[in-house]
Protein backbone atom coordinates (compact mmCIF):
# COMPACT_ATOMS: atom_id res chain seq x y z
CA UNK A 1 0.00 0.00 0.00
CA UNK A 2 1.16 3.54 -0.75
CA UNK A 3 1.51 6.03 2.08
CA UNK A 4 0.34 8.74 -0.31
CA UNK A 5 -2.79 6.80 -1.17
CA UNK A 6 -3.56 6.05 2.48
CA UNK A 7 -3.39 9.73 3.40
CA UNK A 8 -5.57 10.60 0.41
CA UNK A 9 -8.06 7.85 1.21
CA UNK A 10 -8.43 9.07 4.79
CA UNK A 11 -9.02 12.61 3.52
CA UNK A 12 -11.48 11.33 0.89
CA UNK A 13 -13.55 9.51 3.46
CA UNK A 14 -13.51 12.53 5.73
CA UNK A 15 -14.67 14.88 2.99
CA UNK A 16 -17.45 12.63 1.73
CA UNK A 17 -18.67 10.97 4.94
CA UNK A 18 -21.45 13.46 5.62
CA UNK A 19 -22.67 13.34 2.04
CA UNK A 20 -23.71 9.70 2.26
CA UNK A 21 -26.72 11.21 4.07
CA UNK A 22 -27.69 13.74 1.41
CA UNK A 23 -28.84 17.21 2.48
CA UNK A 24 -30.45 17.82 -0.91
CA UNK A 25 -33.77 16.30 0.20
CA UNK A 26 -34.00 18.81 3.05
CA UNK A 27 -33.10 21.70 0.74
CA UNK A 28 -35.82 20.67 -1.73
CA UNK A 29 -38.37 20.64 1.08
CA UNK A 30 -37.75 24.27 2.09
CA UNK A 31 -40.40 26.84 1.07
CA UNK A 32 -38.14 29.32 -0.76
CA UNK A 33 -34.61 30.15 -1.85
CA UNK A 34 -33.80 32.16 1.28
CA UNK A 35 -34.74 29.23 3.52
CA UNK A 36 -32.75 26.84 1.31
CA UNK A 37 -29.66 29.04 1.51
CA UNK A 38 -30.05 29.42 5.29
CA UNK A 39 -30.08 25.65 5.62
CA UNK A 40 -27.06 25.22 3.33
CA UNK A 41 -25.23 27.95 5.24
CA UNK A 42 -24.94 25.52 8.15
CA UNK A 43 -23.03 23.01 6.01
CA UNK A 44 -19.78 22.83 4.08
CA UNK A 45 -21.77 23.67 0.93
CA UNK A 46 -22.91 27.05 2.19
CA UNK A 47 -19.91 29.34 2.65
CA UNK A 48 -21.24 32.84 1.88
CA UNK A 49 -24.33 31.34 0.23
CA UNK A 50 -26.51 33.68 2.26
CA UNK A 51 -25.34 36.42 -0.11
CA UNK A 52 -26.95 34.70 -3.09
CA UNK A 53 -29.98 36.48 -4.51
CA UNK A 54 -30.70 34.14 -7.40
CA UNK A 55 -30.82 30.39 -7.93
CA UNK A 56 -27.91 30.65 -10.36
CA UNK A 57 -25.75 32.48 -7.81
CA UNK A 58 -26.54 29.91 -5.11
CA UNK A 59 -25.78 27.03 -7.48
CA UNK A 60 -22.49 28.65 -8.42
CA UNK A 61 -21.49 28.78 -4.75
CA UNK A 62 -22.32 25.08 -4.35
CA UNK A 63 -20.10 24.20 -7.31
CA UNK A 64 -17.35 26.46 -5.96
CA UNK A 65 -17.54 24.46 -2.73
CA UNK A 66 -17.29 21.20 -4.67
CA UNK A 67 -14.23 22.42 -6.56
CA UNK A 68 -12.54 23.55 -3.36
CA UNK A 69 -13.10 20.16 -1.71
CA UNK A 70 -11.66 18.38 -4.73
CA UNK A 71 -8.61 20.62 -4.72
CA UNK A 72 -8.07 19.81 -1.05
CA UNK A 73 -8.35 16.11 -1.83
CA UNK A 74 -5.87 16.34 -4.72
CA UNK A 75 -3.34 17.93 -2.39
CA UNK A 76 -3.16 14.71 -0.37
CA UNK A 77 -2.69 12.34 -3.29
CA UNK A 78 0.25 10.85 -5.20
CA UNK A 79 0.63 11.91 -8.83
CA UNK A 80 -1.60 9.12 -10.16
CA UNK A 81 -4.38 10.22 -7.83
CA UNK A 82 -3.95 13.88 -8.75
CA UNK A 83 -4.48 12.97 -12.40
CA UNK A 84 -7.66 11.01 -11.59
CA UNK A 85 -9.09 14.01 -9.74
CA UNK A 86 -7.87 16.50 -12.33
CA UNK A 87 -9.50 14.74 -15.27
CA UNK A 88 -12.86 14.83 -13.46
CA UNK A 89 -12.50 18.49 -12.49
CA UNK A 90 -11.83 19.57 -16.05
CA UNK A 91 -15.61 19.98 -16.24
CA UNK A 92 -14.99 23.28 -14.46
CA UNK A 93 -12.47 24.31 -17.11
CA UNK A 94 -15.00 23.50 -19.80
CA UNK A 95 -17.40 25.84 -18.00
CA UNK A 96 -14.71 28.54 -17.88
CA UNK A 97 -14.06 28.20 -21.60
CA UNK A 98 -17.75 28.22 -22.51
CA UNK A 99 -18.37 31.25 -20.28
CA UNK A 100 -15.54 33.03 -22.08
CA UNK A 101 -17.00 32.15 -25.47
CA UNK A 102 -20.41 33.39 -24.34
CA UNK A 103 -18.78 36.65 -23.25
CA UNK A 104 -17.50 37.16 -26.79
CA UNK A 105 -21.13 36.92 -27.90
CA UNK A 106 -22.30 39.64 -25.51
CA UNK A 107 -23.05 37.70 -22.31
CA UNK A 108 -21.95 39.21 -18.97
CA UNK A 109 -18.43 38.32 -17.87
CA UNK A 110 -18.38 35.47 -15.35
CA UNK A 111 -15.74 34.97 -12.69
CA UNK A 112 -13.87 31.81 -13.71
CA UNK A 113 -13.72 28.74 -11.52
CA UNK A 114 -10.34 28.61 -9.80
CA UNK A 115 -8.77 25.23 -10.59
CA UNK A 116 -5.32 26.22 -9.37
CA UNK A 117 -2.68 23.76 -10.57
CA UNK A 118 -5.37 21.35 -11.73
CA UNK A 119 -6.34 23.56 -14.67
CA UNK A 120 -4.93 23.45 -18.20
CA UNK A 121 -5.74 26.75 -19.94
CA UNK A 122 -8.07 28.58 -17.53
CA UNK A 123 -5.41 31.09 -16.51
CA UNK A 124 -4.78 31.99 -20.16
CA UNK A 125 -8.43 32.65 -21.00
CA UNK A 126 -8.34 36.23 -19.72
CA UNK A 127 -5.98 37.12 -22.56
CA UNK A 128 -8.34 35.85 -25.29
CA UNK A 129 -10.67 38.04 -27.32
CA UNK A 130 -12.17 35.59 -29.81
CA UNK A 131 -13.03 31.95 -30.39
CA UNK A 132 -9.92 31.75 -32.60
CA UNK A 133 -7.78 32.78 -29.62
CA UNK A 134 -9.39 30.06 -27.50
CA UNK A 135 -8.75 27.50 -30.23
CA UNK A 136 -5.09 28.49 -30.34
CA UNK A 137 -4.80 28.00 -26.59
CA UNK A 138 -6.41 24.60 -26.88
CA UNK A 139 -4.18 23.54 -29.75
CA UNK A 140 -1.06 24.26 -27.70
CA UNK A 141 -2.36 22.32 -24.68
CA UNK A 142 -3.62 18.89 -23.69
CA UNK A 143 -7.06 19.83 -25.03
CA UNK A 144 -5.80 19.58 -28.61
CA UNK A 145 -7.15 21.27 -31.72
CA UNK A 146 -10.88 21.89 -31.96
CA UNK A 147 -10.82 21.53 -35.78
CA UNK A 148 -12.93 24.65 -36.09
CA UNK A 149 -13.24 28.22 -34.77
CA UNK A 150 -16.99 28.20 -34.22
CA UNK A 151 -18.31 27.83 -30.70
CA UNK A 152 -20.09 24.54 -31.35
CA UNK A 153 -16.96 22.90 -32.75
CA UNK A 154 -15.01 23.99 -29.67
CA UNK A 155 -17.76 22.78 -27.35
CA UNK A 156 -17.81 19.30 -28.89
CA UNK A 157 -14.02 19.07 -29.03
CA UNK A 158 -13.79 19.89 -25.33
CA UNK A 159 -16.25 17.17 -24.39
CA UNK A 160 -14.67 14.60 -26.68
CA UNK A 161 -11.26 15.16 -25.13
CA UNK A 162 -12.72 15.25 -21.63
CA UNK A 163 -14.60 11.97 -21.99
CA UNK A 164 -11.53 10.25 -23.42
CA UNK A 165 -9.25 11.54 -20.68
CA UNK A 166 -11.65 10.55 -17.91
CA UNK A 167 -12.23 7.05 -19.29
CA UNK A 168 -8.48 6.43 -19.45
CA UNK A 169 -7.96 7.17 -15.76
CA UNK A 170 -9.56 4.03 -14.28
CA UNK A 171 -12.04 1.23 -15.10
CA UNK A 172 -14.72 2.81 -12.91
CA UNK A 173 -14.38 6.16 -14.63
CA UNK A 174 -14.38 4.43 -18.01
CA UNK A 175 -17.90 3.07 -17.46
CA UNK A 176 -19.25 6.36 -16.14
CA UNK A 177 -17.61 8.30 -18.97
CA UNK A 178 -18.85 5.98 -21.74
CA UNK A 179 -22.41 6.14 -20.43
CA UNK A 180 -22.25 9.94 -20.09
CA UNK A 181 -20.80 10.38 -23.58
CA UNK A 182 -23.56 8.26 -25.10
CA UNK A 183 -26.29 10.20 -23.26
CA UNK A 184 -24.81 13.51 -24.37
CA UNK A 185 -24.39 12.26 -27.94
CA UNK A 186 -28.02 11.14 -27.88
CA UNK A 187 -29.04 14.68 -26.89
CA UNK A 188 -27.11 16.08 -29.85
CA UNK A 189 -28.72 13.62 -32.25
CA UNK A 190 -32.21 14.39 -31.00
CA UNK A 191 -31.48 18.07 -31.60
CA UNK A 192 -30.25 17.17 -35.12
CA UNK A 193 -26.79 18.53 -34.42
CA UNK A 194 -23.61 17.01 -35.85
CA UNK A 195 -21.70 16.56 -32.61
CA UNK A 196 -23.30 13.28 -31.63
CA UNK A 197 -21.23 11.23 -34.05
CA UNK A 198 -17.99 12.90 -32.93
CA UNK A 199 -18.73 12.08 -29.28
CA UNK A 200 -20.02 8.53 -29.67
CA UNK A 201 -20.73 7.09 -33.11
CA UNK A 202 -21.90 3.71 -31.81
CA UNK A 203 -23.31 2.54 -28.47
CA UNK A 204 -20.53 1.74 -25.98
CA UNK A 205 -20.01 -1.69 -24.47
CA UNK A 206 -21.19 -1.27 -20.89
CA UNK A 207 -21.60 -3.61 -17.90
CA UNK A 208 -25.07 -5.12 -17.60
CA UNK A 209 -25.93 -2.77 -14.74
CA UNK A 210 -25.47 0.13 -17.15
CA UNK A 211 -27.14 -1.38 -20.22
CA UNK A 212 -30.15 0.90 -19.75
CA UNK A 213 -27.99 3.84 -20.90
CA UNK A 214 -27.89 2.63 -24.52
CA UNK A 215 -31.64 2.19 -25.05
CA UNK A 216 -33.20 4.39 -27.76
CA UNK A 217 -33.86 7.79 -26.21
CA UNK A 218 -36.56 10.33 -26.98
CA UNK A 219 -36.72 13.99 -26.08
CA UNK A 220 -39.32 13.17 -23.45
CA UNK A 221 -37.29 10.60 -21.50
CA UNK A 222 -33.62 11.49 -22.03
CA UNK A 223 -33.54 13.71 -18.96
CA UNK A 224 -34.69 10.74 -16.91
CA UNK A 225 -31.65 8.88 -18.22
CA UNK A 226 -29.36 11.74 -17.21
CA UNK A 227 -30.77 11.77 -13.68
CA UNK A 228 -30.47 8.00 -13.50
CA UNK A 229 -26.80 8.37 -14.49
CA UNK A 230 -26.24 10.64 -11.50
CA UNK A 231 -28.06 8.31 -9.12
CA UNK A 232 -26.11 5.26 -10.25
CA UNK A 233 -22.79 7.09 -10.07
CA UNK A 234 -23.71 8.13 -6.56
CA UNK A 235 -24.59 4.56 -5.53
CA UNK A 236 -21.36 3.19 -6.96
CA UNK A 237 -19.43 6.05 -5.39
CA UNK A 238 -20.74 5.19 -1.92
CA UNK A 239 -19.60 1.59 -2.44
CA UNK A 240 -16.14 2.69 -3.62
CA UNK A 241 -15.84 5.08 -0.70
CA UNK A 242 -15.80 2.08 1.61
CA UNK A 243 -13.28 0.15 -0.49
CA UNK A 244 -9.81 -0.95 0.58
CA UNK A 245 -7.45 1.71 1.90
CA UNK A 246 -4.28 2.43 -0.01
CA UNK A 247 -5.70 2.71 -3.53
CA UNK A 248 -7.98 4.67 -5.84
CA UNK A 249 -11.36 3.33 -4.69
CA UNK A 250 -12.08 5.67 -1.74
CA UNK A 251 -10.81 8.66 -3.74
CA UNK A 252 -13.04 7.90 -6.74
CA UNK A 253 -15.87 7.22 -4.31
CA UNK A 254 -15.43 10.66 -2.76
CA UNK A 255 -15.33 12.35 -6.17
CA UNK A 256 -18.53 10.58 -7.24
CA UNK A 257 -20.34 11.13 -3.95
CA UNK A 258 -19.46 14.80 -3.65
CA UNK A 259 -20.17 15.60 -7.32
CA UNK A 260 -23.55 13.88 -7.22
CA UNK A 261 -24.39 15.71 -3.98
CA UNK A 262 -23.56 19.04 -5.61
CA UNK A 263 -25.75 18.12 -8.59
CA UNK A 264 -28.65 17.15 -6.32
CA UNK A 265 -28.29 20.30 -4.24
CA UNK A 266 -28.31 22.45 -7.40
CA UNK A 267 -31.55 20.76 -8.48
CA UNK A 268 -32.98 21.12 -4.97
CA UNK A 269 -32.30 24.87 -5.03
CA UNK A 270 -34.42 25.18 -8.17
CA UNK A 271 -37.23 23.26 -6.47
CA UNK A 272 -37.03 25.44 -3.35
CA UNK A 273 -37.03 28.64 -5.39
CA UNK A 274 -40.20 27.43 -7.12
CA UNK A 275 -41.91 26.92 -3.77
CA UNK A 276 -42.02 23.15 -4.10
CA UNK A 277 -42.43 21.32 -0.80
CA UNK A 278 -41.27 17.87 -1.82
CA UNK A 279 -40.73 15.17 0.78
CA UNK A 280 -37.96 13.75 -1.36
CA UNK A 281 -35.91 15.13 -4.21
CA UNK A 282 -36.67 11.93 -6.14
CA UNK A 283 -40.20 13.21 -6.65
CA UNK A 284 -38.79 15.77 -9.06
CA UNK A 285 -37.23 13.24 -11.42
Amino acid sequence: MSGGWIAGDVRARGLAAADVLDIADRVAATPDLVSACTLLGQTKWGHRIGEARTVEAAQRMVFDALLWQMRILAGWLPSEGVEAVRCCLLWFEIRNIEDRLAYFGGAPAEAPYDLGRLGIISKGLTGTSSASDVRRLMRASAWGDASGDDIYAIRIALRRTWYRRVRAASPELRTWSDAAAWLFASRERLARRDGGAALAATPPSLPSTWSWATVPWSGQNLWHGEERWWEQVRDEGVRLLHGSMGGKEPVLGAVATLASSAHRIATALEIAAGGGRLERLDAAV
